[in-house]
């Protein structure tokens, strides 16, 4: 790809140029990550969060008395209302 100059504002800021952004897959919205290294900036798409990253780092408050296939089923059924909560924001 052929280098694209663009302009820093006053506020600091820069038009990413439409080449980069199409090569880069970036639409609005999108965040995005700079690294520099030895004066040299890279910049790639930012992992988007999700809440059910989170899944399973937290321990329940309340875990019920259940033993190996309803626990399971139980978890399943708890990660699938998650999903559905957030599908629907």
């Amino acid at each position: 790809m052929q280098s694209q100059p663009t302009t820093v504002t006053q506020k600091g800021q820069v038009t990413i140029p439409a080449p980069v952004r199409k090569a880069l897959g970036l639409k609005r919205g999108d965040q995005v990550q700079f690294t520099l290294k030895k004066k040299v900036a890279q910049i790639k798409l930012a992992k988007k969060f999700s809440i059910m990253s989170l899944y399973g780092s937290l321990k329940p408050k309340v875990k019920p008395n259940l033993s190996g296939q309803e626990l399971i089923k139980w978890e399943k059924e708890a990660a699938h209302q998650a999903w559905a909560e957030e599908a629907n924001k």
